[in-house]
């Protein structure tokens, strides 16, 4: 608006200047012409200044509220369970090892599970690694063990080669994303809280039993190699009383081999850290 008036001003004094100065003639050598009473007229009253309207700002549009769609009944939620968990780690390890079927229910009994003597088949949420576990006969034990008998019992340590086995687990729980997965945890916990409940726990609080389990497969010990067996019967023990006395995650993450038990921990401090 300044601008337009200075305008308009040096337009107007333009205007004057031409008219009192560029409109004379030049003086001739002459008897002066009366002077007659010239009525000077008022100079033109400046225009009022427009005054625009200002425009009233506009309150911030409010950011519509996204509510969460309520949980489905635990019985029906496994289309629920397993699109968060594609979510995390993708649809290709899901489909190759994750149950597809009562798969909160499954995740809640194998963590509880861990912390006894094994983790049966039926209950386990993921599918136990194909073939078969891999062992190399001991020919120089560090001694003899007898069964009831009296008899020496075979001996074995782990192949190497059998790692490999435990190897997409590992790389499928690196790939959680451990404040995503505290997050899916904390917002269906109510359904982990009802399958934990229909284990036989009244009190029907699984996150301290998570946490629990958890802070046991941290504290499972480092074992060298090689990793000494025992097979009395059908299946392989570790020869080392105190190992096989062991939790079953202890046992599983001794299993794996170091390289990737401790993977394994570093991935579950994490997860721990923030639940």
């Amino acid at each position: 608006m300044k601008v337009w008036l200075t305008a308009v001003v040096l337009i107007l004094l333009g205007l004057a200047a031409w008219y009192f100065l560029g409109s004379r003639e030049p003086a001739v050598e002459e008897a002066p012409p009366p002077v007659l009473a010239v009525q000077e007229e008022a100079p033109a009253p400046a225009p009022e200044p427009v005054v625009e309207p200002v425009a009233e700002e506009e309150a911030p549009a409010e950011e519509p509220v996204v509510e969460e769609p309520p949980l489905p009944d635990l019985a029906d939620s496994d289309p629920v369970a397993l699109e968060a968990l594609t979510d995390m780690v993708g649809s290709e390890p899901v489909d190759e090892f994750v149950a597809q079927e009562a798969v909160i229910s499954k995740f809640v009994a194998s963590v509880d599970a861990l912390g006894g003597r094994q983790v049966p088949a039926v209950i386990q949420a993921v599918q136990g690694p194909g073939g078969e576990f891999q062992a190399t006969a001991d020919e120089r034990p560090e001694s003899v063990i007898l069964d009831e008998v009296g008899d020496p019992i075979p001996q074995f340590v782990v192949d190497p080669a059998n790692y490999q086995r435990y190897t997409p687990y590992v790389e499928m729980l690196e790939a959680v994303d451990a404040r995503q997965a505290a997050a899916v945890f904390q917002r269906n916990q109510p359904l982990f809280d009802e399958a934990f409940a229909q284990l036989g726990y009244a009190e029907g609080d699984f996150e301290p039993r998570l946490r629990a389990i958890i802070d046991e497969l941290l504290a499972t010990p480092d074992v060298p190699e090689p990793v000494r067996l025992i097979k009395p019967e059908a299946y392989y023990l570790f020869a080392d009383e105190d190992l096989e006395s062991l939790s079953a995650g202890q046992k599983i993450l001794i299993r794996m081999g170091p390289d990737n038990a401790a993977r394994v921990k570093a991935k579950l401090a994490e997860i721990r850290a923030v639940l």
